[in-house]
């Protein structure tokens, strides 16, 4: 009789392939860019149920123009550039920390002001605590020490 109590336990996060891949120093930047690129065109299309709906009214005030200003656009390509060689520009993952960090901070401000409703802070808290996840523990995981190759 065959022992299948080994075949039958799930592989630990550390050696899933699945989260491997994902914790990838490149596949992260990816997902920050291509997140970043969602944040763009959710400014860019403000009369639009999936991504921001003003509900015929218009955006007002000295400085409203500011906040529909696209600045998601630079950090995407910032992200798509650091991903050609994420050990060079391994710096870039606290600008990523940082930036999960206050949009978790202001969706949780702005359903507490009244300003979204739950439905349209899950899913950007969700994403953004995600890529926070996966940037924390790419930056706080223990390295492996480098091996000096001898030239040949």
């Amino acid at each position: 009789m065959e022992d299948t109590t080994q075949a039958a336990q799930p592989q630990p996060p550390a050696e899933n392939p699945f989260w491997t891949t994902l914790r990838q120093p490149r596949v992260v930047l990816i997902l920050l860019a291509l997140w970043a690129i969602v944040g763009a065109l959710t400014e860019f299309f403000t009369s639009s149920g999936l991504f921001v709906d003003l509900h015929a009214r218009e955006l007002d005030g000295a400085l409203g123009g500011r906040a529909l200003s696209w600045e998601a656009i630079p950090l995407a390509v910032l992200y798509l550039y650091c991903s050609r060689d994420p050990v060079r520009y391994q710096r870039v993952f606290w600008l990523a920390l940082i930036e999960q960090a206050a949009a978790i901070f202001a969706n949780i401000y702005h359903l507490g002001a009244g300003d979204f409703s739950l439905e349209s802070v899950f899913i950007p808290i969700a994403v953004a605590g995600g890529l926070a996840l996966l940037v924390f523990l790419h930056l706080f995981q223990p390295k492996e020490p480098e091996v000096a190759s001898e030239p040949l």
